[in-house]
């Protein structure tokens, strides 16, 4: 099928593989490794995701002429889609929060990609909501639905984890897994191979202190870690919510400690992190903590620090936020 779609090929070569590192650790605490989803070609672990949905959106369609595409995203998987959407031909459409950037916006439409915005004080369900509206409206659209897709969850079972358990040190299992939610498909899909190697894993959840996952708040449109903000009213992200039982723990982490994590973790590294990664970073160092010497985590980096995360955490914005 590939071959019918060079553009998807040519995608695909390029797609994961990306470093799996060790970062620094406390004295007497576990190792923590973490996956660097920044590497992959439009820079974060969505590209995975952006691939995945539109490969089935390819296999589940006998007529693949004159595709349209609609989806929503808090960025990075807008940044994924409308890369690869522009490299196949297919027209996006995209509904964004308006927490987006003019940055944002202006590189999502100079690959081609029409934009709908959603106030911000809705919260990100509503984003979903209007993008649930503009499928319903307009027939010949194919919309994704990031958090209801199969491929979400598939993606990461069959290359995302297999590549944690192959680049592991030989002779290390993993004792905990720390992802934040998002979606749910990169911390159950890990999850689900990395219990294969490691039957007692303890599995960890993040989202933002703001506005948690499963939160009976009202939805806000206060400043979050990228890509993992609750939905509002106890509403819970659908891959999660049935297996929400499997988890050890839920850490919440606000957003202007995710930016200070930032700014520390480059100048003792080097390495520009972006906020989600940030704040799996923060709840991983606190479980190798609790786990001790001779013990190992797992995080994941979905992304290194956008031009704007990156500003804000270094240039005076964190009085701002």
């Amino acid at each position: 099928m590939l071959a019918r779609w060079p553009a998807l090929g040519a995608y695909a070569e390029r797609l994961g593989g990306t470093p799996l590192i060790e970062v620094p650790s406390s004295r007497g605490a576990a190792r923590i490794f973490a996956k660097c989803e920044g590497d992959n070609p439009s820079g974060s672990v969505k590209d995975r995701v952006a691939f995945a949905m539109l490969y089935r959106m390819f296999l589940e369609r006998k007529n693949t002429s004159n595709l349209r595409v609609v989806e929503y995203s808090d960025g990075s998987l807008a940044y994924a889609l409308a890369f690869l959407c522009r490299e196949l031909g297919i027209p996006l459409r995209l509904v964004l929060s308006s927490t987006s950037t003019e940055r944002t916006r202006a590189d999502l439409e100079a690959m081609g990609a029409s934009l709908d915005i959603v106030d911000r004080a809705l919260g990100f369900f509503a984003v979903i909501e209007h993008a649930h509206a503009v499928a319903a409206s307009h027939p010949r659209l194919v919309f994704l639905s990031q958090h209801t897709n199969p491929a979400n969850l598939w993606v990461h079972q069959v290359t995302t984890g297999w590549e944690i358990a192959h680049q592991l040190p030989a002779g290390i299992v993993p004792d905990a897994w720390v992802a934040s939610i998002g979606t749910g498909g990169t911390l159950r899909g890990v999850a689900d191979v990395l219990t294969q190697l490691s039957p007692e894993l303890q599995i960890y959840a993040v989202s933002p202190d703001e506005l948690p996952y499963g939160s009976g708040a009202a939805p806000n449109g206060l400043p979050k870690f990228a890509g993992s903000g609750g939905f509002g009213f106890g509403r819970k992200q659908p891959l999660i919510e049935p297996w929400e039982r499997r988890l050890d723990g839920h850490f919440t982490v606000a957003y202007v400690d995710s930016l200070r994590e930032i700014r520390d973790f480059a100048a003792r590294t080097g390495l520009r992190l972006g906020t989600s990664a940030a704040a799996n970073l923060m709840a991983a160092r606190t479980v190798a903590e609790r786990l001790g010497p001779a013990k190992t985590v797992v995080t994941v980096f979905p992304s290194y620090a956008t031009a704007d995360e990156w500003a804000i955490a270094c240039g005076g914005g964190l009085r701002a936020v």
